[in-house]
């Protein structure tokens, strides 16, 4: 970068901020530095998450900002595909045992580390701490960008509107996210030669694009042709029609096939906000094995044969398995979003479809507005954002509202979609479920529970960016969580 490019962009870049601005500064605040920095030595995927999302910059009083620059540095050093550690005792360590490192990072003291690491924190409020400390650094930058631009009225008479403004929007264009999007535009010969590749290949196999993602429901794949890379898929439905168990097929399907070859490989999230780990995974195996749940859920109810084939569900799952569940003690979107991004970051293959459950039980975290409606809308657009970032889709579950049971004709309607327009807005494909009429179990049982009939259920694409809406019907078996494709033609209501 020359010179004058340095100069004329100095408010862009944090290493050029004039001293005299940082020194004077209004918006600092040491005690979330030092509140930051002491959860980071003493928790570890803290202190990943912080230098994922902070720089040195970030940091206004010069020791924090020498033990953070020092905590980057040992990471790297250490290579990316290690997952290393560095606590109070380690910093120690180093900085008694290298003179270099005291050189270099002088401020750095024994009695800095010691009193950071008598400084309990509430690690809960790590993403609150980090949002704070970049929000303190955009007003830096904004603080900078008025002082510069002030002198410059002040010396000049041929400053423009235009030039001004044009100025000011791409301040704060560059300041406005988590990190700069250095993505660059692609030309359309470049883009055709990717797109002619890509439908070559799919023509050769006879095949969809590898990178497309079926549900293994004739119904729903008949008129999304599958989920594709950059897609928010909304499953919406009134609560206990079945919108989980449905999500957890999915993910499981798409964990499961091998549409190509064995060397197929989909890793799949399931976060739940509603059910922990252990329930989801009783449901699971009730689905795979074929196995009532309440049986599962009671293992003494078991009988041999059963449990000796659940058995065997455990061994091919443990060896093959590529659905991963989380169970989320956090409600913030961010602290989400950074699981998510960690799990993608780490896993060999790259993930490659996510599900959250629910919308409604997510926050927007200390950015959001009082307003629900406005944080439900930040909240769907973080994940649209988080799948286009990752290139996969995302499949995030939302309640109706109550107005659906209230109406004569309870089919539901995009504008049913609970707390938020935006939802509509943000997403590529909505899927509506709703109950249609029951039937007994083939096996007559005199049985009371609901949950051993057979449920016809009613599946609303309302919504398809990219095809057609329609109708179809899948049918739900209760006793083993499962949705099965309806015995019947894929055109049965289409619209």
């Amino acid at each position: 970068m020359s010179k004058n490019k340095k100069q004329d962009n100095q408010y862009h870049n944090f290493e050029f901020l004039p001293t005299k601005y940082i020194e004077n500064t209004l918006f600092r605040d040491s005690l979330i530095e030092k509140n930051i920095l002491a959860i980071m030595i003493s928790d570890e995927s803290r202190q990943q998450m912080g230098i994922d999302y902070l720089t040195s910059d970030d940091f206004v009083s010069e020791e924090y900002k020498q033990l953070f620059s020092l905590i980057s540095e040992k990471k790297k050093q250490t290579g990316i595909d290690k997952i290393t550690f560095f606590n109070f005792y380690d910093i120690s360590n180093d900085i008694e045992t290298s003179p270099s490192l005291r050189n270099k990072f002088p401020l750095v003291t024994s009695s800095l580390l010691s009193d950071l690491s008598i400084s309990f924190q509430n690690e809960n409020n790590f993403n609150f701490y980090i949002e704070k400390l970049r929000e303190l650094t955009k007003l830096r930058a904004l603080e900078v960008f008025y002082e510069i631009s002030l002198n410059s009225f002040k010396n000049k008479k041929d400053i423009s509107w235009d030039f001004s403004l044009a100025d000011f929007e791409k301040f704060v264009t560059e300041h406005n996210g988590s990190r700069i999007n250095n993505s660059s535009f692609v030309s359309i010969g470049q883009a055709t030669q990717e797109f002619q590749e890509k439908l070559s290949e799919i023509k050769a196999y006879n095949s969809i694009d590898k990178d497309t993602l079926l549900t293994d429901f004739n119904s729903i794949d008949y008129y999304v042709k599958g989920f594709k890379p950059g897609q928010l898929i909304v499953l919406a439905a009134r609560p206990g029609v079945g919108k989980t168990a449905l999500a957890l097929n999915i993910a499981s399907n798409i964990s499961r096939l091998k549409p190509y070859d064995d060397s197929y490989v989909k890793n799949v999230a399931f976060i739940s906000l509603e059910m922990p780990v252990n329930e989801l995974i009783a449901r699971y195996y009730s689905s795979l094995a074929k196995i009532d749940l309440w049986k599962i859920q009671n293992p003494r109810k078991l009988d041999d044969e059963e449990w000796f084939k659940l058995q065997g569900q455990f061994i091919i799952e443990e060896e093959n398995s590529h659905l991963f569940f989380d169970d989320a003690t956090t409600s913030r979107i961010t602290d989400i979003i950074w699981k998510i991004k960690q799990l993608a970051k780490n896993l060999k293959d790259g993930l490659h479809f996510v599900v959250v459950d629910y919308l409604q039980l997510i926050s927007g975290g200390p950015n959001a507005s009082g307003n629900r409606q406005n944080e439900i809308a930040l909240i769907s657009r973080s994940l649209k954002t988080l799948a286009l970032d990752l290139k996969i889709p995302i499949m995030a579950l939302s309640q109706l509202s109550r107005s659906v049971e209230n109406r004569e004709d309870k089919s539901p309607q995009l504008h049913d979609l609970r707390e938020s327009g935006a939802i509509e807005q943000d997403a590529d494909i909505v899927i509506f479920l709703s109950r249609n009429t029951q039937k007994k179990s083939k096996n007559n049982n005199d049985s009371k529970d609901e949950s051993s009939e057979y449920t016809l259920t009613k599946v609303s694409v309302a919504k398809n960016r990219n095809g057609q809406p329609g109708n179809s019907e899948l049918i739900y078996e209760g006793r083993i969580v499962t949705f099965n494709d309806a015995p019947r033609d894929i055109s049965i209501n289409e619209e």
